[in-house]
């Protein structure tokens, strides 16, 4: 892995989203559940935000709330399910390799997916890992995803790109976020 430093997430709302995180540590390396509160978060955040329960080492990943926002682009509501009962196999084991490292690591995870679609049309979608604790273990995680290149606005555009998500017509990029020190990211490409 290479460091590259910012100032800034390359998304406002997710770096809204990070400061709020940041804010609730409290001197911890990660904050308790108990410390995040959607009536203290900036309204924005919300129809963009994701909880997520991390069940066993793998993780299992089980959906606690979904934003409307993220709802919208998916087609459904997908709160209280699983996401292995939402997406392929692909996809779960993307998201739970990231999550396994943001709860190894115990810092945020910052991810972009850019999909390409035919000719000239590129969907990209930007999202934001950050761990919480209850009880001092990383069993939760609240998540925020931003859709700022999105060229069709249907319920089964996602249902477009899923051929997209496993080809070589997708690409992924994640950086790990160092939230004790200066905001530096370790970008691996996948």
């Amino acid at each position: 892995m290479t460091s590259a430093p910012l100032s800034v997430l390359p998304d406002p709302l997710l770096q809204r989203l990070y400061d709020y995180w940041l804010s609730r540590r409290h001197g911890r390396v990660v904050p308790e559940r108990r410390d995040i509160d959607p009536l203290d978060m900036p309204r924005a955040l919300l129809p963009h935000l994701l909880l997520v329960e991390l069940e066993g080492a793998v993780p299992r990943i089980r959906y606690r709330l979904i934003g409307t926002e993220i709802g919208k682009r998916y087609g459904e509501d997908f709160t209280g399910r699983y996401l292995d009962e939402v997406s392929g196999p692909y996809y779960r084991d993307l998201l739970q390799n990231i999550y396994r490292r943001m709860r190894a690591h115990a810092k945020p995870i910052y991810a972009e997916g850019l999909f390409y679609i035919g000719d000239n049309i590129i969907a990209k979608t930007c999202r934001l890992y950050l761990p919480l604790a209850q009880d001092g273990q990383i069993t939760m995680a609240l998540a925020g995803q931003t859709f700022p290149a999105y060229p069709f606005d249907r319920p089964d555009f996602f249902d477009v790109i899923r051929p997209a998500v496993t080809g070589e017509n997708a690409r992924h990029r994640e950086w790990l976020l160092e939230p004790m020190s200066e905001l530096k990211l370790e970008s691996a490409v996948a």
